[in-house]
């Protein structure tokens, strides 16, 4: 990779940084926003050539920022500070958008239940668990990451998530888990592992009160689907 004359490759770096200044931030493509955030780890060479080569290797800036650690360095050019700091966009990006959720104090609906959860699950490339626990008036007492794995009875610490549960004093729970690939309808572990935890809630008098799955397709609703309405009853 050909690096420019110091002072010229400089000048481009300020030319370029003033300019999204300037533009209060926006109308950028994406390979020059990928160019500017490498400024931030490569002090020298052109990361407008590593921008390209990543957005070729992996199809999106979604792509580039999803794409495991080794897989990024393995782009030519691209060393651990880089990669860290790429991985470093999307956890940053979830906290950014919890910081909007978790002050909400009431949930009374499955689509409020879901503008409040799905931050957790953004760009996660596993499965994880969450929880919430509401009081009968449908105040948010806490909310908790429960494991990571597939949604099955061996992922999630049975033991510990009825404690949880009773030490909050929950009427209801609502659960939810992502399918970081694929589409949100449920799969059959889904569903047993769904009637299994419904069962576990039911002998300490708590109600399940939803279990919704996300995905890039969207949210898939246990509650709001006719076909499972049976959990519930």
């Amino acid at each position: 990779m050909a690096e420019r004359n110091p002072e010229c490759h400089k000048g481009h770096r300020n030319s370029l940084r003033k300019k999204f200044i300037d533009s209060d931030f926006t109308g950028f493509n994406k390979h020059n926003l990928l160019e500017l955030l490498l400024f931030y780890s490569i002090p020298r060479i052109d990361t407008n050539e590593l921008a390209h080569s990543l957005l070729d290797t992996f199809g999106s800036l979604k792509g580039v920022f999803d794409a495991p650690i080794d897989a990024i360095m393995s782009v030519k050019g691209i060393g651990l500070n880089s990669a860290v700091l790429l991985k470093l966009i999307p956890v940053l990006m979830r906290e950014y958008l919890n910081e909007d959720t978790d002050s909400t104090k009431y949930i009374f609906s499955t689509e409020e239940a879901v503008q409040f959860l799905k931050p957790k699950f953004f760009g996660l490339n596993s499965e994880a668990v969450y929880f919430i626990c509401l009081d009968d008036s449908g105040r948010v007492l806490k909310n908790a990451f429960v494991g990571q794995g597939d949604f099955d009875s061996t992922t999630i610490n049975v033991r510990k998530f009825a404690s949880q549960i009773l030490n909050s004093n929950a009427d209801a729970v609502i659960i939810a888990h992502n399918h970081p690939v694929g589409v949100c309808a449920p799969s059959k572990e889904d569903i047993d592992t769904t009637i299994k935890l419904k069962n576990l809630l039911d002998s300490i008098s708590v109600s399940l009160m939803d279990h919704i799955i996300f995905a890039n397709d969207g949210y898939f609703s246990f509650l709001k689907n006719n076909k499972y309405s049976y959990i519930f009853s």
